[in-house]
């Protein structure tokens, strides 16, 4: 449902970037030129709107990979004083009940806040202060359809509502015509109620949430009032009296309803991302047994190994991709060992009782310090019988432990992902993003670290067939040629018939191909448009991964 994001005033970028956003969005750039940004902007707001603090540091995502520094450090080249501006745009088409109604006049609405510091007269961070939000915006074909900025005691208040925007005249429109006796509202009547929304404008407030404001209240209105008028009548005398008072009543019900909605769908739209870092660590050798709370549990892909070990549809796609010949083409096959099993336990209780009883009647107590067996030989017996009789009566709830194994099909003999080659390490995370999610956002950094150029390729077809076929979005920061060369190779495919067997047709629609570019004004996002012959439709900056050609020829 995301379109784009917007980005100013975070870290490498100073002036607000479009940031298009496709099923598969590839990001590319020189060293430090700001693509890592894009994807660690969004860490942030996900941390922001799970705890409700800006000054991060570390988030829950991004484990030890990411390091904000917090406020001070994020914020272009570290002027406090500076507004951070962040936004997504949404496709409205894909909204539901009576957000999609009020959205129906346009294609995407834009969600932008400011963050920043209380300033002083002097226009300086007052000192102690944390980062709020400043300012939430909302925009649709290119213009301002309302705008909300911060006051004291942590409230919002609206400062902007155009009434002549499509989606506030066709949101006065459908109040006057449902819960009025006018049958039809006509542009002089819209043009009567710029006053009256106007003075709607100046009253209404609304209470800062962990991140968006609460919704949007009219404190002037009788609160009985409120509950029992739900029909107004209008007179012909007095039309326009009778159209203000109902708008006046409606409108911030319907304001109210409208904020809240979109935010809840931004809400859900952030909770749904995933993050891979660039660095994947080892699991330790016994992954039944590894640490779920390790700060880079998600990050540094461990959870992946523990997916492998419990999700077989998932174990089986990552084993072909493994064993393909045209692929990883490794010989090892992941598995399943169960540690302990009520199999494993199979003794004849009763007999090794009989065994000790045996073996006390024959004790010399005498040698243990007792005189008799009712001394330490009977307590001793006693202890041995409680225990033994306590694991037989807990035999059924013994539990199996099951433990993920690689096995070398060429020797038949087990092996740990520990003792093979760390290609197979780095990519089974990237492998896991894929095969094991659903209706996701997968941010993954350098998904193609430690593969050679053929199983970089590779990767294309696996984020496209996640993507298209899971309903899954992926923001790839890479600089792997190899990976944007497969996508070209299948839109080109897909254009002229000519899909391998198995291979998921693309189109350009389904792709954003991005380069950040540095400046010292500030990086910039530039994008890179495809064609349906799998071509870029303008030059690339500073040429196509140039250092072929340079090294060719």
């Amino acid at each position: 449902m995301i379109t784009s994001l917007h980005l100013g005033n975070f870290k490498a970028f100073a002036k607000s970037q479009n940031i298009p956003v496709k099923p598969i969005t590839l990001i590319f750039g020189a060293n430090s030129s700001g693509k890592s940004s894009i994807i660690h902007s969004l860490t942030l707001m996900h941390e922001a709107m799970r705890t409700g603090e800006l000054d991060q540091f570390r988030t829950e995502l991004g484990g030890s990979s990411i390091d904000l520094g917090g406020f001070r450090q994020y914020i272009y080249r570290r002027q406090a004083n500076l507004r951070m501006k962040w936004g997504v745009s949404l496709e409205t088409g894909r909204m539901t009940g009576r957000l999609k109604e009020i959205l129906e006049p346009v294609d995407d609405i834009t969600l932008d806040i400011a963050i920043g510091m209380p300033l002083d007269d002097h226009d300086q961070p007052i000192a102690g202060s944390k980062p709020n939000v400043i300012s939430y915006e909302l925009e649709s074909q290119g213009e301002t359809l309302l705008r909300m900025s911060r006051r004291p005691e942590n409230m919002m208040a609206l400062d902007m509502l155009p009434y002549k925007h499509p989606v506030i005249r066709r949101l006065v429109t459908a109040l006057l015509e449902s819960f009025t006796t006018t049958g039809s509202v006509t542009e002089k009547d819209i043009q009567d109620l710029e006053e009256p929304i106007a003075e709607i404008i100046a009253r209404l407030r609304g209470p800062m949430g962990t991140f968006f404001p609460k919704g949007i209240k009219d404190k002037s209105l009788d609160e009985e009032a409120k509950q029992k008028l739900n029909f107004f009548p209008v007179s012909r005398g007095t039309r326009q009296e009778d159209l203000a008072k109902a708008v006046r009543f409606f409108l911030p019900r319907a304001l109210d309803e409208l904020i809240q909605e979109l935010n809840s769908v931004v809400y859900a739209e952030i909770k749904r991302l995933q993050y891979l870092g660039p660095l994947r660590s080892y699991p330790p050798r016994h992954i039944a047994f590894a640490d779920h709370d390790d700060i880079n549990w998600h990050a540094g892909g461990g959870y992946a190994w523990d997916v492998v070990r419990r999700n077989k549809e998932v174990r089986d796609k990552v084993n072909k991709w493994q064993n393909d010949d045209k692929k990883l083409s490794t010989p090892y096959e992941m598995s399943i060992r169960n540690l302990l099993t009520l199999d494993d336990i199979d003794a004849d209780y009763e007999e090794i009782i009989e065994q000790i009883e045996r073996a006390f009647v024959d004790e010399d107590y005498d040698r243990l310090g007792g005189s008799n067996e009712d001394d330490i030989g009977g307590d001793l017996f006693g202890t041995l019988y409680g225990v033994l009789s306590e694991i037989r009566n807990k035999e059924a709830d013994l539990v199996s432990i099951q433990e993920l194994v690689l096995f070398d099909r060429r020797t038949d003999t087990q092996v740990s992902h520990r003792d093979v080659g760390i290609g197979v390490s780095q990519v089974l995370p990237v492998l896991v993003s894929a095969y094991g999610s659903k209706n996701k956002i997968i941010a993954i950094e350098q998904p193609e670290i430690h593969l050679h150029p053929a199983l970089q390729a590779e990767l294309g077809d696996v984020f496209i067939e996640s993507a298209l076929s899971d309903n899954n979005t992926f923001l790839l920061e890479t600089h792997s040629e190899h990976l944007i060369l497969r996508i070209l190779r299948r839109i080109r495919e897909t254009s002229e018939g000519e899909l391998e067997e198995g291979a998921i047709p693309i189109t350009p629609d389904q792709v954003s191909v991005l380069y950040v570019q540095p400046d010292n004004k500030g990086s910039q996002v530039l994008h890179i448009p495809v064609n349906k012959e799998g071509e870029f439709d303008r030059p690339w900056p500073h040429g196509f991964f140039a250092e072929r050609a340079r090294e060719l020829f």
